[in-house]
């Protein structure tokens, strides 16, 4: 497991639905952003892997919301890479407030590279060495 520090954002009006709560679909937005930035850091921009010809597909989410965020709430996502294989990785996330350690949604996704066709393709070999480095192995994902 790889894990990285949190993303933070604080909730807009537009998040929120009509009774103030953070709306159900923005949950996998704020886990896209951190996964997003968990690919920066630990490797490069999303935009480089495109300019490669690849990219990454979400083929796989899943979301147990337990507490509601509200308008203004800071919250932050903490994305970590538990899984990977050939073409596929995964990563589970925990979203809290900031200061309060209760989540108020878990989840995961699971994605997979594919190549200018829309067919899968195998993890770049630079990716590979990087994951390998942190002395993490290859698991259940093909």
């Amino acid at each position: 497991m790889i894990s990285l520090p949190p993303t933070s954002f604080r909730v807009r009006y537009s998040h929120v639905d009509r009774m103030g709560l953070l709306y159900h679909v923005n949950y996998l937005e704020f886990f896209e952003h951190a996964r997003s930035d968990w690919i920066r850091a630990f490797w490069k921009p999303y935009k480089e892997i495109e300019d490669a010809g690849m990219a990454l597909v979400v083929i796989e989410a899943h979301l147990h919301y337990l507490k509601s965020g509200k308008y203004d709430d800071e919250l932050e996502v903490h994305a970590t890479l538990t899984d990977w294989g050939r073409s596929r990785f995964k990563f589970e996330y925990i979203l809290n407030r900031i200061g309060d350690p209760e989540p108020l949604c878990t989840g995961w996704t699971a994605h997979c590279f594919i190549g200018k066709d829309g067919r899968p393709t195998k993890m770049p070999d630079e990716l590979r060495a990087k994951l390998i480095a942190t002395g993490t192995e290859p698991a259940t994902c093909t």
